[in-house]
Order: structure tokens, then sequence, then C-alpha cells
């Protein structure tokens, strides 16, 4: 508004002039009311949005989970049977050996009884105990082994499932702070923006 010598005005012109300015002061309030409306509105449909935006978010992280802890259970059940499979076969191998040892003692059983001399019987009967003692390790050796890598592969499998949901994890985090932050910044730069307005 430029200036004015209020001196110089008339009652009537000093009367005008205060209703004028009055209405003006009236519109900017209501104005300013409006804006304040306005960007109460966006904050609110903002923080609505993000609420929606980190649900979808936790809902795909938790349908993740749920696949990898499903496939995480069939590759379990899957080694399980693997290494039952293999103690089943070890068990046979072992059957089969211990009838092979049977027949063994009883034809040296059946010698020993047709043997000459106690020197003879006791030098055939130490080659079967010596056998039997060999093959009873090594069951036992690679029962050992074949159990260590399961639980070695089982423990390895482990450790990156849980890698893998932990990162998922941090991801979700960093991408809705990031968007939060960025909301943040839209919201303040309109506040800024209405903040000049009114000036």
């Amino acid at each position: 508004m430029a200036e004015v010598n209020l001196k110089k005005l008339s009652r009537s012109e000093l009367l005008e002039m205060m209703i004028t300015f009055s209405e003006e002061a009236e519109e900017a309030k209501k104005h300013e009311e409006e804006l304040k409306e306005e960007l109460e509105k966006e904050k609110q449909q903002l923080l609505k949005e993000m609420a929606e935006e980190r649900a979808a978010m936790l809902k795909g992280f938790d349908e993740e989970k749920h696949q990898m802890r499903t496939k995480f259970n069939e590759q379990k059940a899957e080694m399980q049977a693997k290494f039952e499979k293999d103690i089943n076969g070890l068990k046979a191998r072992l059957t089969r050996e211990k009838e092979e040892l049977q027949k063994q003692v009883d034809d040296a059983m059946f010698k020993i009884e047709n043997s000459q001399s106690l020197a003879e019987a006791s030098i055939q009967l130490g080659g079967i105990m010596e056998a039997a003692q060999k093959s009873a390790d090594l069951y036992v050796e690679t029962l050992q082994k074949r159990a260590e890598a399961e639980y070695e592969e089982f423990k390895k499998e482990l450790a990156q499932a849980k890698k893998h949901m932990l990162e998922k994890e941090q991801e979700i985090l960093e991408a809705s702070n990031k968007q939060a932050t960025k909301k943040k910044s839209s919201v303040q730069g309109r506040k800024k923006k209405s903040d000049k307005v009114d000036e």
C-alpha cells in the first residue's frame, strides 16, 4: 500500500481505509487458515501413505521370510532323507559284511575243528578278528564323516538364511527412513512457501 498522509484524509476516507485494512487482514487470516488446513491434510495424507508403504514392505518381507523358511524346511527334509538313505545304505553294507564275517567265522570254526594243532587254529582265528575290527572301524569312520559333512552343510545354509533375512530387514528400515525424510522435507518446504505468502 502506498504511503498516505493521514492528516490530509477526511473522516470518511479514514473510515473507509480502516474498513479496507480490516477486510484485507481478515482475508489474509482466512488465507492463512486455509493454507494451514491444506498443509495438515497433506501431512495426514503423507503419514497415511508412509504407513501403507511401510506395511506393504513389512508384508513383503514377511512373505519372503515365509518362503525362505519353507525352502529351508524343504532343504532340511531333503538333507534328512539323504542322510537316512546313506545310513540305511551303510546299515545294509554292515549287514552284508557281518554275514560275510559270520561265514568266515563258520569256515574258520570248521577249519579249527579239523586243524592239526592249536597254533594253526590261533592264526586262523586272529585273522578273522582283525578283519572284523577293520570292517567295524571303517563303518564307524564313514558314518561319522557323513554326519559331520551333513551337519556343516546344514549350519552353513542356516547362517546364509539368517544373514539374508537380516540384510532384507535392514533394507526395509533404511528405505522407510529415507522415504520418511523425503516426505518430511516436502512438507517443510510447503510450510516455508506458505509462510512467505503470508508475509
